[in-house]
């Protein structure tokens, strides 16, 4: 991104990295390797785990894709944002990890979702973005609590999910292109994370700045690398 842009609107120079990957908002590279990626998430003939948008046929979903990630930006304000992030391997993106809270000075809670190409996945990588996202909510903004929550048969988040030390929450259904569908929830809160704290994240850029871009009446913490266990597969 633009350093003039970045100074603006500090988020667009922000960067979360881990031993392999790095993470930042989307620029126009990014975006066209994830329409592209998009396409391959998973086998067809298993469940449905994610966004419908992402099963839809070809342009639909990349034009879906790509008004998500600009509404995500034109949406944003300190008491309801959605932090989507492309998810860098080698400098190309090979997915999306987000962040998302409403009212946050106050209740300190995020949940988060992602998806990486089929290419990519059964490498850490879900993990690690995971990881890095998590730094960045309880480190750096003062979180409380994470949520997240996972389809049933699928393995892959739920086992991400517990390695990081979040713990099961509960069940809704929900109606997913006319079929009922029970999703799962799991819980991390401040204490398990930092038990689990995975070392080698670090969050640059954006600095004291960000303060009045995603959140309010709270006090950011310095950015800066800080430790944590040796990250896992």
């Amino acid at each position: 991104m633009s350093e003039d842009l970045a100074g603006v609107w500090p988020l667009l120079g922000m960067r979360l990295k881990t031993a392999r990957l790095e993470l930042a908002i989307a620029d126009t590279r990014d975006l066209m390797n994830l329409a592209r990626a998009s396409g391959d998430i998973q086998p067809a003939d298993e469940p449905r785990y994610h966004k419908s948008y992402l099963y839809e046929p070809s342009p639909d979903r990349e034009r879906h894709l790509l008004q998500k990630h600009w509404r995500a930006l034109a949406h944003w304000k300190p008491t309801s944002w959605d932090l989507h992030l492309a998810i860098r391997l080698g400098g190309v993106a090979i997915g999306v990890q987000n962040m998302w809270a409403n009212n946050f000075a106050v209740v300190r809670d995020v949940e988060t979702g992602s998806w990486i190409t089929r290419s990519h996945q059964g490498q850490g990588y879900g993990t690690e973005a995971r990881a890095a996202i998590l730094e960045f909510a309880f480190a750096h903004l003062g979180a409380l609590e994470a949520h997240t929550s996972y389809v049933k048969g699928n393995i892959a988040s739920e086992t991400v999910s517990r390695k990081l030390g979040y713990v099961y929450n509960g069940r809704r259904a929900y109606d997913r292109d006319g079929v009922r569908t029970i999703e799962h929830c799991m819980l991390l809160d401040a204490a398990a994370w930092e038990t689990h704290r995975v070392a080698g994240v670090s969050v640059e850029g954006g600095h004291s700045r960000l303060s009045g871009v995603v959140r309010r009446r709270l006090t950011l913490r310095p950015l800066g690398r800080r430790g944590g266990r040796a990250p896992t597969a």
